[in-house]
C-alpha cells in the first residue's frame, strides 16, 4: 500500500471510534462556512472554458500568499476556507500544506470524454440486512465501491441537505489485472484498457445526479497509461478532463497527493475544488445545470468507480489498483453538522463493487477509524481479468 504523503492522517486513521468525538475537531468547520464559501465563489470573477456552461475561478495575482490573505481574499480566488489554528490545529496543518503547494492555476480549457461517473448502479443481489442496529447498512454496486453517508430528502432542505465533502488520497496506480491480458482479457466490450477513478461527492446515492472531483488511473495491454484530474457534474457533463494549458493535460502521476472539496448549495451553479499537491496545480470550477435532476444534497461519498459503460451498458474493466487509502475524508450538512466514512449508524452505506455478472465481488472497502478508508482490488480484478457479461 502507497504510504500517505501527509503522516498526520495516517495517525488519524488509527485511532478507534469510541475516540470520534474527540477527533470531530481535527476536521470541524465553523458553521456557515460552506454557505460563506460558495456566495464568493459565486461572487468571484471567472473565465469561461471551451464546455459550455463551466468556468473557471479567476487566477491569483503575483505574489498572493494564500497563508497571509483574509478569508474574502481566498473566497475570491477559489481557495478554500482557513481552519481555525487553535479549534482545529491538523485542519490548520492541512490547509497550511496545500497552500503551500499551490504552484498553478489550471488551464481555462478542459476536454469532455466519452466516458463518465455516475449514479450508482446496484448489482441485482444484494447482502441481506443486518439484525444489529448501529451497524453500516451493506451494498453491492456494479459501478462504486466506498463508503456514503445518506439522508432520506427527495428535494434540496436549507438545514439537512449536504453541502460540503473534503477528501485527501494517494493516486492509485494502474495495470491490467495479472495475467489479463496473457488470458486473452483486454478491457470491456468495444472498449480496451482498464480505468479507476477515485473521487467524492454529493449525490447518487439515492438519486440519478452527482456532483463529483477526482482522478482516473488507466492502463491498458499495450502498456499504455494515463493519469488526469477532473471534475464532473453528472448528466449535466461527463467526465471534464482538467488541462494546464490548451489540449495538454495536467501531469498527474500515480502517489500524487489529491485535495478535492465538492462543495454544494440550493443553485444552478455547483462548485468543485481540486488541487494535485504533488504536482502543485489547482482549479475551482464552477459548473452550471444543464440537465437532469438539481443537487439534493441527499449523499456524501468516497469511492472508487469503473466509469461507464462498454456497449453493453456495463461499466468499463476495473483496472487492478491493488490498494488505495484515504487517509482522511469528512463532510457536513448545511447546518454545519459533521459526518465522516467510519461512522457506524444505518444510514452509513458501505459499497463493494461485483463484476458484470454480479458473482464476485472484485472491489471492496473496509473503514478504518472514523475518517479513513482502504481500498483492495480483488479476485477477478486482481488476478486474471474480469470476463465481460
Amino acid at each position: 500500500m502507497q504510504e500517505p504523503s501527509w503522516p498526520s492522517f495516517h495517525k488519524v486513521s488509527l485511532v478507534v471510534v469510541t475516540l470520534l468525538s474527540v477527533i470531530f475537531p481535527t476536521f470541524a468547520l465553523a458553521q456557515g462556512q460552506s454557505a460563506s464559501a460558495v456566495a464568493m465563489f459565486a461572487a468571484a470573477a471567472k473565465e469561461q472554458t471551451n464546455i459550455a456552461g463551466v468556468s473557471i475561478i479567476a487566477d491569483r495575482p503575483n505574489g498572493f500568499d494564500p497563508l497571509a490573505a483574509s478569508s474574502e481574499e481566498l473566497g475570491k480566488y477559489g481557495l478554500p476556507q482557513r481552519p481555525d489554528q487553535q479549534a482545529d490545529p491538523d485542519g490548520f496543518a492541512r490547509w497550511t500544506k496545500g497552500m503551500q503547494g499551490l504552484k498553478y492555476r489550471a488551464a481555462a480549457h478542459i476536454k469532455a470524454r466519452p466516458d463518465f461517473n455516475k449514479n450508482l448502479m446496484l448489482a441485482k443481489q444484494q447482502p441481506a440486512a443486518s439484525a444489529t442496529s448501529g451497524n453500516p447498512t451493506q451494498y453491492l454496486s456494479y459501478n462504486w465501491t466506498g463508503v456514503a453517508n445518506t439522508n432520506t430528502l427527495t428535494s434540496w432542505d436549507p438545514e439537512k441537505s449536504f453541502v460540503r465533502v473534503e477528501s485527501i488520497w494517494n493516486v492509485p496506480a494502474a495495470r491490467p489485472p495479472f495475467r489479463a491480458c496473457a488470458n486473452g482479457v483486454l478491457g470491456a466490450v468495444g472498449a480496451p484498457g482498464f480505468l479507476e477513478a477515485s473521487w467524492n461527492g454529493i449525490d447518487g446515492f439515492s438519486n440519478s445526479d452527482v456532483l463529483q472531483g477526482g482522478s482516473l488511473s488507466y492502463a491498458d495491454c499495450e502498456r499504455n497509461t494515463e493519469y488526469i484530474g477532473w471534475v464532473e457534474w453528472y448528466p449535466s457533463y461527463p467526465i471534464l478532463e482538467i488541462n494546464c494549458d490548451v489540449d495538454v493535460p495536467c501531469v498527474v502521476n500515480p502517489g500524487d497527493v489529491f485535495f478535492v472539496i465538492t462543495y454544494g448549495s440550493n443553485a444552478a451553479t455547483q462548485y468543485v475544488f481540486e488541487e494535485d499537491v504533488t504536482q502543485g496545480w489547482y482549479g475551482t470550477f464552477a459548473l452550471a445545470y444543464l440537465t437532469g435532476p438539481p443537487l439534493v444534497g441527499s449523499s456524501v461519498e468516497e469511492i472508487v468507480e469503473r466509469p461507464c459503460c462498454d456497449a453493453d451498458g456495463y461499466p468499463l474493466a476495473l483496472a487492478n489498483y491493488i490498494t488505495e487509502f484515504f487517509p482522511a475524508a469528512a463532510a457536513f450538512d448545511a447546518k454545519g453538522e459533521m459526518y465522516v466514512p467510519g461512522q457506524h449508524h444505518s444510514d452509513t452505506a458501505v459499497i463493494n463493487m461485483v463484476d458484470d455478472a454480479g458473482t464476485q465481488e472484485i472491489s471492496t472497502v473496509k473503514q478504518v477509524g472514523p475518517l479513513s478508508l482502504f481500498f483492495e482490488s480483488i479476485n477477478c480484478a486482481l488476478s486474471g481479468g474480469c470476463k465481460s457479461f
